[in-house]
């Protein structure tokens, strides 16, 4: 027989990939390859088909990507850090964005924060999950308020 068969580790090593994803992948049909004992082979012919299948091919049955449909579910987490004074000041703010949240327009998506408060650092950190325009409706209001307080530009 002078087909070349290829092991498990020997694939991991060409297609530089963890032993477990190739073995993942002959489970999955994505690698071609026959049992013999207890040990995955998988030919020539098999790697450079998946090989080829891969690395050469263009878009998928489905056509192109669509670019508006991937935004629309894109999602932004963002981490404000604020030198406060203690945690009421900390809390201040905090009570600030649940109320921006509480009357947000709709059309910034589903969102949510999080607060933490490092008194012995006397930081608070603000944990920012959503939309795009959620991020960017925030940040936008922090910038306001530091510069209404004489922090801004």
């Amino acid at each position: 027989m002078a087909d070349r068969f290829y092991s498990v580790e020997e694939l991991s090593t060409i297609l530089k990939l963890h032993p477990k994803t190739v073995l993942r992948f002959i489970r999955e049909g994505r690698i071609a390859a026959r049992k013999l004992g207890r040990s995955w082979r998988v030919t020539r012919e098999a790697l450079e088909a998946y090989a080829h299948a891969e690395f050469a091919s263009g878009p998928g049955p489905e056509g192109p990507v669509d670019l508006a449909a991937a935004a629309r579910r894109a999602r932004v987490s963002a981490i404000v850090e604020i030198d406060a004074e203690d945690s009421a000041e900390a809390s201040r703010l905090s009570n600030t964005l649940m109320a921006a949240l509480n009357c947000k327009d709709p059309a910034w998506g589903e969102s949510r924060f999080d607060f933490l408060y490092f008194p012995e650092l006397r930081k608070a950190k603000y944990a920012l999950y959503g939309t795009p325009r959620f991020i960017a409706e925030i940040m936008a209001m922090l910038d306001r308020l530091g510069a209404t307080e004489g922090g801004g530009t």
